[in-house]
C-alpha cells in the first residue's frame, strides 16, 4: 500500500523508501483493481486527495474530476503523472485547499506513523476540506489480525484494529458508511495475488484468507 513517514531528517525519509517502500511494477495491477473495486465510495466527477500518495497508484487509477496527492517525499511526485497535482508537505501542516472543496479524501497505510493526537488532528482537516456529504476511505493494517507483525515496520507509531478505528472516526465528526475488516493481506510481501483477475477474485470472496487490512469508508455528516 501507500505508507508515509515522518523522519526527522531527508536522509531518513530516503532511507526508508530503500529499505520498506521500493517501486514495485505489482502494485500498480493491484491498485487498477483496488481502484476499480473502491470507485463505487468515490463521485468521478468530485474532486479527491490521496493522503500519503507514496507512488501514485490509487491517484492514477481511480476515476475523479480533479485529483491531488500528497506526500513528505518530494522525489515520488515524478511518478504521479500529470493528471494529479502535488502538494508536497506534511499532513500535519494546514491543506492549501478551500473548506467543503473536495469529494473524496483517500488514505492508505497511513494514520498507523502518527500519534493519536496527530491522527485526529488530521481528521480534522479532513472534514475541513470535505463537503457534506464527502466521504474519507481509509484501507489500514488491522492489529487485530496482524498483532506480531504490526511493528515490523519501524515506523509505526499507533495501532488501530477495524473496530477502534470507526470509534475514533465517529469521535472526530464522521459517520460510518461501509466496513470490511478484513480486506487486503497485511502488504505486498503477503500472500496477496498480483494477477488482475485473481485479485478480482479475492475480493469476491465471503471470507479473505490472509487478511490484514481493513477498510472503513466514513461522511462528513450532512450538517
Amino acid at each position: 500500500m501507500n505508507p508515509t513517514v515522518q523522519p526527522s531528517a531527508p536522509d531518513a525519509l530516503a532511507a526508508y523508501h530503500a529499505v520498506r517502500f521500493t517501486p514495485d511494477a505489482r502494485r500498480t495491477a493491484v491498485w487498477r483493481v483496488l481502484a476499480s473495486y473502491l470507485q463505487r465510495w468515490v463521485e468521478p466527477n468530485g474532486a479527491l486527495l490521496d493522503l500519503g500518495a507514496g507512488y501514485g497508484e490509487f491517484s492514477l487509477s481511480i476515476q475523479a474530476g480533479r485529483k491531488w496527492a500528497l506526500d513528505t517525499n518530494p522525489a515520488l511526485a515524478e511518478y504521479w503523472g500529470p493528471g494529479v497535482q502535488p502538494i508536497l508537505q506534511s499532513a500535519l501542516e494546514p491543506l492549501p485547499l478551500p473548506s467543503a472543496s473536495l469529494s473524496t479524501v483517500f488514505a492508505s497505510n497511513f494514520f498507523e506513523h502518527f500519534t493519536l493526537e496527530q491522527g485526529a488532528q488530521i481528521l480534522g482537516e479532513i472534514r475541513r476540506v470535505l463537503k457534506p456529504g464527502g466521504r474519507f476511505i481509509a484501507v489500514q493494517p488491522n492489529f487485530r489480525l496482524e498483532p506480531r507483525r504490526y511493528f515490523d515496520d519501524y515506523t509505526h507509531r499507533t495501532p488501530y484494529t477495524d473496530g477502534g478505528f470507526r470509534d475514533f472516526l465517529c469521535a472526530c465528526g464522521f459517520q460510518i458508511v461501509h466496513s470490511e475488516p478484513r480486506f487486503t493481506p497485511f502488504s505486498m510481501k503477503s500472500r496477496l495475488p498480483t494477477g488482475g483477475w485473481l485479485v478480482r477474485l479475492y475480493l469476491a470472496l465471503p471470507w479473505r484468507p490472509f487478511a490484514g487490512q481493513f477498510l472503513v469508508v466514513a461522511e462528513r455528516p450532512e450538517r
